[in-house]
């Protein structure tokens, strides 16, 4: 495997809470959960319109937003692969919206879909199409 060793510096209570969190799960390797962390950091900041798939995750009431949902998803469905749909009790509901495109694009849609009155939470996740590492 062709890697970098680096060396960062970190607070003592991030660090403790890193420790804590991977003996607790007896993790064996600090470095893969700091390779995961980077990755997602850098996926879901990095600029560009790179074909990329997503996971749009959705919590609103449906009283309020489900109509407008609804009609922004047909808007953008060359976009959206599949959706998932939870009752979490008898008006909030979440949704999962797999999604593949340019991600501008995405971006684009997870804003639109943010701006429904009832919409609680609103956020895309980011996937590249990498090679195995």
């Amino acid at each position: 495997m062709n890697v970098e060793k680096i060396s960062i510096s970190l607070p003592k209570d991030l660090y403790k809470e890193l420790e804590d969190f991977i003996n607790s799960r007896g993790i064996g390797d600090r470095s893969k959960v700091l390779q995961i962390a980077l990755r997602n950091y850098l996926d879901e900041n990095r600029g560009g319109n790179e074909l990329v798939y997503g996971v749009i995750n959705l919590v609103y009431d449906h009283e309020l937003a489900s109509e407008f949902l609804t009609e922004v998803q047909h808007e953008y469905n060359s976009y959206i692969i599949s959706t998932l749909h939870i009752h979490a009790n008898e008006r909030i509901c979440i949704e999962a919206i797999a999604v593949k495109g340019e991600k501008s694009k995405l971006v684009e849609l997870t804003n639109k879909l943010s701006q429904a009155r009832g919409i609680l939470k609103a956020r895309l996740l980011i996937s590249y199409p990498y090679e195995s590492t």
